[in-house]
């Protein structure tokens, strides 16, 4: 491994574990600083495009300009994680990696749409689908699973015109997908999109059952070490 290649691996490294110990816990401002940290690191590697360590290191940078928007959302900020969907999308187009590329056009889709740009932020979304369907691994499923989510938030929002059974479907094929993952986070979306339709369709009973499910599901993900 060049040293190149080395470093990248590292960067990568880092993310996850602030993926997994402040993103699941809402420290989102500290993820944030770690994210960007590493971003300005990356992009201090001047990798040339010639190096084989080169798509990676795209890859990466498109990876944390992802969690960067994500957590600048969270923040309430999504009018700065419009510029920053951008760079992803040039980043992942450079990586080559079909996943990136994927998962920058579903990022900027649910930039657009809290910026208000609607129509642009579903073609985006819907840009992103077939990139998710199109290879049968843990990653795209994962992603699939989460383009499914949205929908059914969009359908619920009243983003676009839609009855509560659209919003209840698309919470159903999400569930679908990510139960065999074990994606906690997502599984407990899906069963808070399930509450909301159900309210929608004045179904109380199935509401508290849905709500319960999601409780459980958040308790699972507290489990997670």
């Amino acid at each position: 491994m060049t040293g190149w290649a080395a470093r990248v691996r590292e960067l990568e490294g880092r993310t996850d574990e602030a993926l997994g110990s402040l993103e699941q816990d809402g420290r989102w401002a500290e993820a944030l600083e770690i994210y960007h940290a590493a971003g300005g690191e990356a992009e201090a590697l001047e990798i040339p495009k010639a190096d084989a360590a080169y798509p990676d290191a795209r890859r990466l940078r498109a990876y944390l300009y992802l969690r960067e928007a994500n957590a600048l959302r969270a923040l309430g900020r999504a009018a700065e994680a419009a510029e920053l969907g951008h760079r992803e999308l040039d980043a992942a187009m450079a990586s080559g990696d079909s996943l990136s590329i994927a998962r920058a056009m579903f990022s900027l889709g649910g930039t657009c749409l809290a910026n208000g740009e609607i129509e642009r932020g579903l073609k985006f979304l819907n840009d992103s689908k077939p990139l998710f369907e199109h290879v049968d691994d843990f990653e795209h499923r994962q992603g699939l699973g989460w383009w499914h989510i949205i929908q059914a938030d969009i359908s619920n929002g009243g983003i676009v015109a839609g009855m509560p059974q659209a919003a209840l479907q698309a919470a159903e094929a999400a569930l679908e997908i990510l139960r065999p993952l074990a994606n906690w986070p997502g599984i407990a979306r899906a069963h808070g999109a399930r509450v909301k339709a159900y309210e929608r369709m004045g179904e109380v009973e199935k509401a508290r059952l849905a709500s319960a499910a999601q409780r459980m599901a958040e308790e699972m993900l507290k489990s997670i070490p």
